[in-house]
């Protein structure tokens, strides 16, 4: 079964990262430019949590930003007059302000909006892994049912996958730093070695080794592995809380019972 998925699983990766194919060439510009891809794939996969607590506030003020760059573009396109100045600098004050207002709207809810982005991706990895079981079982069950029970992957999909996506999405609403750090690891050890591997064989590499499925899967899981727990193990760590020290009138109470 892993031998079947493992070739499966490459040509999706492939098909992500096929407009970057021109950087196949063997030439001095592709050889640097897949040296810069594959050191900020591996900047990924090893600082990926760092990255993404950085980029969570430059998001929010991003996504604010972009909402009212949208609906000023509406309002222009909507506008039979002709487009002045005061017109876009009215837009883009308003879209500065509101980034600023998202920016700190997201670090004052940020603990609330996390569990929600955990939930939210807790339930894709429940419905993930029920539609991964149901694929695999779908032919032997055909097989051993027969047509009279045809159609039950549907019932069963929606029967076990939102109970399932729910449970996941609980289990990991306040685990969003290891979905974090799992994700970068997985998609920055894929792009590492996608290019790497480019960049390998720009060095007239064995082609044997490199189109080797198994090799590739190993190596990526290596890849993968090491940055996970890298982050892991480098992770931030909140300060602990300071304890208030106590009151001169508590000192007073403290020291009278002490004394005979």
């Amino acid at each position: 079964m892993s031998v079947t998925l493992a070739p499966t699983i490459e040509n999706h990766v492939e098909d992500v990262l096929k407009p970057l194919d021109n950087l196949q060439e063997c030439d001095t510009v592709a050889g640097i430019s897949l040296g810069i891809l594959v050191f900020l794939s591996l900047v990924v996969c090893f600082f990926g949590y760092r990255i993404y607590k950085f980029a969570f506030v430059v998001f929010a003020f991003l996504l604010g930003f972009g909402i009212e760059a949208a609906v000023g573009s509406a309002w222009l396109a909507n506008n039979p007059e002709p487009n002045g100045v005061t017109e876009k600098v009215i837009i883009l004050v308003c879209c500065v302000l509101w980034g600023t207002l998202f920016l700190v709207l997201a670090q004052r809810y940020r603990e609330t909006i996390e569990k929600l982005i955990g939930f939210f991706f807790g339930a894709c990895v429940g419905l993930v892994f029920t539609g991964a079981v149901l694929y695999v079982l779908q032919k032997p069950l055909d097989n051993a049912l027969g047509s009279k029970y045809q159609g039950w992957e549907n019932f069963a999909g929606v029967t076990l996958g939102v109970p399932i996506a729910l449970l996941t999405g609980y289990f990991f609403r306040n685990k969003v730093m290891i979905l974090v750090m799992a994700v970068t690891a997985l998609v920055g050890a894929a792009a590492a070695w996608r290019w790497g591997r480019a960049l390998i064989g720009c060095a007239q590499a064995e082609p044997g080794v490199l189109d080797n499925h198994f090799v590739n899967l190993v190596i990526f899981i290596g890849i993968a592995s090491l940055g996970l727990t890298v982050q892991f193990c480098f992770r931030p760590h909140s300060a602990p809380a300071k304890t208030a020290a106590p009151s001169s009138v508590e000192e007073e109470a403290g020291a009278e019972r002490v004394e005979p």
